[in-house]
């Protein structure tokens, strides 16, 4: 019996064998007949950290089109679309996909199918057809594997230059939701990355706090600096006003000051300019002084404005109205601050004619690595900004210190810190008993509930100020989810207060209008009690106010609030 279930189990296993076998061979020969046109891809949903490469192809097999998606890792190892399991078609590089979307008729139109006349019309008929479909991925980029949810757009093109041109197009106008999110608010996406891969940070943190010194030709060191909350970055000193920046993602700047020497062995010049330390461990370059600054990293913004250098800033990655900044409009207002395009499209003529000395970006620029490249190559050093990593809120904060080391201000910097952190510290003690219960959330076009995680930024300092955050959100691995209104009122209906996150989507005007989003809102005890709260949208440009941010959400839960504080007030 034994032998003869083994054979039985052989026998499955061949057939299954032979008909994978048979389905690779069947993508393998289709893919090399070549697309039957192309398509501009987007990708929504999840941290907004993952992408797809676009413009796609798209192939046509036994009467389905299917669109070859090409992920930005090779983390995901299979996908569910329509309800059916799809597995990789490459063993090697980023993870790819036979995406199914459907026949010509369901996508173009029965009319645009029937006048095709065969696949050789097929682009015709396509062209400028739009698709959206929802899918989910899984990755294994985590400790354990998640199924995660997102949803593909798709423009089709008859040739690949057609569409990346309207690829590029689209993402000018703002169609892309992550380019848009981005715009905005860039740091809410960086929080949803940081909190995915906060294995990953921690093991980075852990390395940093262990690493030594960097032991240059030349140069006395001094002593290290040390951190009150911040993980992320630490500071070596060095005679003479030398600096080492040390950032967990292994990238290492030496800061020289303004007049010093650069060290002997430094090879190259500008944003090419490294140096190797004893340990053969690359420096990248930076002199001061750093006047001549690209921020594409927008939420960085506000640390420059608290210490007084935004004129160190010649550049922004924002549009003037898209800033809360005050001091940035005033700057571009006076003309001394320009707009130098996104991180993922800078005006490289403007910057190179702008006498740019350092791009600052967020790490969103490692959605797209050849515009770093290339600012390199331009001779422009890149700093990369990821106070969004940081596991404690007031560790953002901390980040000032950075910039004032950059751009001599470290006397302002100290002082800017010690003000935040002398705000946590006054907090009062919640007595036991009297913990009071938040909910953070927006509510989008299509009646579904954005909220937030624990483990996020909003929700770690929910409960540093005292309170607990209800969320129907239960893994630890999101920073926010899209639920539906049904789930988040099962999680939140009995909290004691409701805070509307206004970054996201815009501020209802009153409670009235609030309701009228959906009837189910006049059930919840925040609503009926009169305590909800909206968050200024300008919040998120606020990390050098993360203990201002903490006062007022102590003052929410103790009830000392009154109806308005500095980033929060009450809807009425």
């Amino acid at each position: 019996m034994k032998a003869i279930g083994r054979a039985a189990i052989w026998f499955i296993l061949s057939i299954w064998i032979i008909m994978a076998a048979g389905c690779a061979g069947s993508d393998t020969a289709q893919r090399e007949e070549g697309p039957v046109c192309w398509a501009s891809a987007q990708l929504q949903g999840g941290s907004g950290k993952a992408f797809v490469e676009t413009p796609c192809p798209v192939y046509k097999k036994e009467g389905t089109l299917c669109a070859l998606i090409t992920w930005s890792s090779d983390h995901y190892d299979y996908m569910i679309v329509n309800e059916k399991k799809i597995l990789q078609v490459n063993t090697e590089g980023n993870a790819q996909f036979m995406v199914p979307l459907g026949s010509l008729e369901e996508i173009a139109g029965e009319a645009a199918g029937a006048e095709s006349g065969g696949a050789e019309m097929l682009p015709d008929a396509l062209g400028g057809t739009s698709l959206e479909i929802d899918v989910q991925a899984d990755t294994t980029a985590m400790s354990t594997p998640h199924l995660i949810d997102y949803t593909l757009s798709f423009v089709f093109y008859k040739t690949q230059e057609e569409a990346e041109g309207a690829g590029t197009e689209k993402a000018d106008d703002g169609d892309s939701a992550q380019e848009e999110e981005t715009a905005v608010d860039e740091e809410v996406m960086e929080e949803a990355a940081a909190v995915e891969e906060a294995g990953e940070a921690e093991k980075a943190s852990q390395t940093l706090s262990g690493e030594k010194a960097p032991d240059i030709d030349g140069l006395t060191f001094l002593s290290k600096d040390e951190n009150v909350y911040a993980e992320c970055f630490a500071i070596y000193r060095y005679e003479g006003g030398y600096a080492v920046l040390s950032v967990d993602d292994g990238r290492r700047y030496l800061i020289v000051p303004e007049g010093g020497a650069i060290p002997e062995g430094t090879d190259g010049q500008g944003g090419g300019a490294v140096l190797k330390d004893e340990d053969g461990q690359e420096l990248i370059v930076l002199q001061q002084p750093l006047d001549r600054i690209y921020l594409a990293a927008s939420a960085a913004m506000c640390q420059f404005d608290e210490i007084g250098a935004v004129r160190n800033v010649i550049l922004s990655g924002l549009e003037r109205d898209d800033w809360y900044i005050e001091s940035a409009r005033e700057a571009m207002d006076q003309g001394t601050l320009s707009y130098g395009g996104k991180y993922s499209e800078p005006d490289y003529e403007r910057i190179v004619e702008a006498g740019v000395n350092l791009a600052i970006e967020s790490t969103m620029i490692l959605h797209a690595p050849k515009v770093q490249e290339k600012l390199e190559l331009l001779g422009i050093p890149v700093f990369i900004d990821r106070s969004s990593y940081e596991s404690e809120p007031l560790g953002r904060a901390e980040w000032v210190r950075v910039y004032g080391l950059l751009t001599g201000c470290e006397e302002e910097a100290a002082k800017a810190f010690d003000e935040q952190k002398g705000y946590a510290e006054a907090l009062a003690p919640i007595p036991e008993g009297d913990t009071r219960s938040l909910a953070v959330f927006s509510i989008n076009a299509a009646r579904q509930v954005v909220t937030r995680s624990r483990e996020g930024y909003l929700g770690k300092m929910v409960e540093i100020a005292g309170g607990t955050l209800c969320t129907p959100v239960l893994d630890s691995s999101l920073a926010t989810e899209t639920v539906s209104i049904e789930s988040f009122y099962a999680a939140a209906e009995d909290a004691d207060i409701l805070i509307y996150n206004a970054s996201i989507e815009d501020a209802p005007e009153d409670l009235a209008e609030l309701c009228a989003k959906d009837s189910i809102l006049t059930q919840f005890r925040a609503v009926s009690e009169g305590n909800v709260w909206c968050m200024r949208s300008s919040l998120y440009q606020n990390a050098n106010r993360t203990g201002a941010i903490l006062r007022d959400l102590h003052a929410i839960v103790t009830g000392e609030a009154g109806d308005e504080t500095e980033f929060f007030y009450r809807l009425k």
